[in-house]
């Protein structure tokens, strides 16, 4: 018999389709093996081709999806081993390009808005409401945030006046306070709303405003305002915005208090509501005696007890400076008068405390500020010069406790 030769079962490959050319001219750009693409290529479209006849056709490209993912670092070793310095350098730029596009997605979708949740107030409030000082119209600032804290934009919200005194308020937020009251309002955004106090409180002049002096690791300080109202009454509720011009010497902490930081001195912008002002603020240097004073110490200040029917003595630098007494202690008697300060220096009020001065040494008297302050302008020309402070006369404390500050002036 003739023995009919065996027929082998014929494999149909499927046929390359165009992204399948694309991935691989793409590969072998990127310098993987020919060899090792061509097998894995292969296989990935049999496998394909089965498993969309059976599984059907979205089963299949996910699977091959995770295919391609597993195999992908294989590939990229694979680049590397065989691949050219120029295929390397693609390779290099593709793997960077894949990241950066990854991160600028995670970003965008880390930071995407999310819809409106809750309505923020954008400044000016205080612990109860937002203060207006305003004598003019002004627009009241209401933040609309998502669940994330993020800022929304393009967002209209309304506002109404809900109780309280007739203040003049438009859809839009717009207020102006003629008289002063407090009222409800509401602002409201669908579906959100929150109501809120105003307290008109407008000021019509600031007729003093500041702090005073401090001394280097001091405490800090409040703001002190003398306001008037419309109706000619001390505005006691301010919502007071402030700039320290020279932060190095003294700065805002978040409660709005003035903490000294250096010796030096700073000009702070004050404006409240739509009036403005301003103040020197002035950082002493604490020392024990003036004696031996450096010339860049400009702003020092010393401790003095004065005891009754006693004195003290203490040198003066050369220059033009300011020196002024402050009595700590509230019972201390107002001090209006200097003894031995040149033409115009007697006092006008007899005054237990005597400030006078010897040597090479010219001081003209300050008017008084307020009651325990004495002040003189004074211009020692050489070497030798003595202050001299003396507490005497009936009344009064036993003994008084103050400081002596000394403020050296440029000379032109």
């Amino acid at each position: 018999m003739r023995s009919t030769p065996s027929r082998q079962p014929s494999v149909t490959t499927a046929p390359k389709t165009r992204s399948a050319l694309v991935t691989e001219r793409a590969l072998l750009a990127l310098g993987g093996d020919p060899a090792l693409i061509a097998d894995l290529l292969g296989d990935l479209r049999e496998e394909y081709s089965y498993r969309a006849s059976c599984d059907g056709v979205y089963a299949a490209r996910f699977w091959c999806l995770c295919e391609m993912v597993r195999s992908t670092p294989h590939l990229v070793w694979n680049a590397v081993r065989h691949g050219t310095p120029a295929a390397r350098a693609r390779l290099a730029a593709s793997i960077l390009a894949v990241v950066a596009t990854f991160s600028v997605l995670t970003f965008a979708w880390v930071t995407r808005n999310g819809p409106p949740a809750s309505l923020v107030f954008g400044g000016g409030i205080d612990s109860d409401g937002i203060v207006v000082n305003n004598v003019g119209p002004v627009q009241l600032s209401m933040l609309v945030v998502d669940s994330r804290g993020h800022r929304l934009a393009r967002t209209e919200v309304r506002y109404q006046r809900i109780s309280g005194a007739p203040i003049q308020i438009s859809t839009r937020g717009v207020i102006k306070c003629t008289r002063p009251g407090d009222a409800i309002v509401r602002a409201s955004l669908a579906p959100l709303h929150k109501d809120f106090v105003i307290h008109c409180e407008p000021v019509r002049k600031i007729r003093d405003a500041g702090w005073g002096n401090f001394v280097v690791g001091g405490p800090a300080g409040m703001l002190t305002v003398d306001a008037i109202g419309l109706d000619g009454q001390p505005v006691t509720r301010i919502g007071a915005r402030l700039r320290v011009e020279d932060s190095t010497v003294a700065t805002l902490d978040s409660s709005g208090r003035l903490r000294p930081l250096r010796p030096g001195q700073t000009w702070i912008d004050i404006e409240i509501g739509d009036r403005r002002a301003g103040d020197f603020v002035t950082v002493f240097e604490p020392v024990r005696t003036f004696e031996g004073l450096r010339p860049d110490q400009r702003w020092v200040v010393a401790p003095i007890r004065l005891t009754r029917d006693a004195s003290i003595r203490w040198p003066l630098p050369t220059g033009v400076f300011f020196l002024t007494f402050s009595a700590d202690s509230s019972e201390a008697p107002p001090m209006r008068g200097f003894v031995g300060l040149g033409s115009g220096s007697s006092p006008t009020v007899e005054s237990p405390i005597n400030m006078s001065v010897a040597g090479l040494i010219m001081c003209t008297r300050m008017s008084e500020s307020q009651p325990g302050v004495l002040g003189a302008h004074c211009l020692a020309r050489a070497p030798g010069a003595t202050l001299i402070l003396t507490y005497s006369g009936p009344g009064g404390p036993n003994e008084i406790v103050g400081s002596l500050a000394l403020e050296r002036q440029d000379q032109h």
